[in-house]
Order: structure tokens, then C-alpha cells, then sequence
């Protein structure tokens, strides 16, 4: 049996309103429950990393993300979507749970 909906009112920004009305209305609360899903992995991945002894700081994540678009930019498109592609696919298996998936580390 499926939990019952709860409605919300809520006030947003200019920007963020464009973006719900853009989805319809039937989808923005699609799109707002899956960004908020998103949101909440993101904090418990941080959380993982944090009790796992690594701290993720803002300079870091500005140093990794350099680094990242320096890959990037020598990198060809092929190669960097490839590579990209390869990532996503071995995290949404661990996040279905499938241990049979090929790790992104992998060679």
C-alpha cells in the first residue's frame, strides 16, 4: 500500500517559480520531490564521507572541480562522456544495490 500524499504551500523565488510552472502542473511536484530526493543523497553521501573520517570543505570541492574541467579540457569530448558515462552507470547500480555492476574504477 502506498503512503497518502501530503500537501504543501510553499514560497519560492522568482526563478524557482518559472522553473514549476515550466513543468506543468501535474509534474512540479514530480520535479520538486525528486530534486529534494537528490538533495538528501547528496547529504548522506557527505555525511558517509564525514564518518568515514574525510571532511568535504568548500575549498576542496573548488579544487576537485578545477581539476575536474582541467581533465576536461584535455581530454576529447568522446572520451570525457565516456568516461562520464561509465561513472554514472556503476552509481546507479550501487544505488539499486547491484554488486554484480563493473566498478568505476575499473580499467
Amino acid at each position: 500500500m502506498t503512503e497518502p500524499q501530503r500537501r504543501f504551500t510553499i514560497s519560492v523565488p522568482p526563478d524557482v517559480s518559472q522553473i514549476l510552472e515550466s513543468q506543468g502542473n501535474r509534474m512540479a511536484s514530480a520535479y520538486v520531490t525528486e530534486s529534494v530526493r537528490r538533495r538528501r543523497r547528496v547529504e548522506q553521501h557527505k555525511e558517509l564521507l564525514l564518518a568515514s573520517g574525510i571532511h568535504v570543505t568548500d575549498q576542496g570541492v573548488a579544487e576537485a572541480r578545477a581539476r575536474r574541467l582541467a581533465v576536461e579540457a584535455e581530454w576529447p569530448s568522446e572520451r570525457f562522456e565516456a568516461e562520464r558515462a561509465k561513472i554514472r552507470a556503476a552509481m546507479e547500480a550501487e544505488m539499486n544495490g547491484d554488486d554484480t555492476a563493473p566498478r568505476a574504477d575499473a580499467a
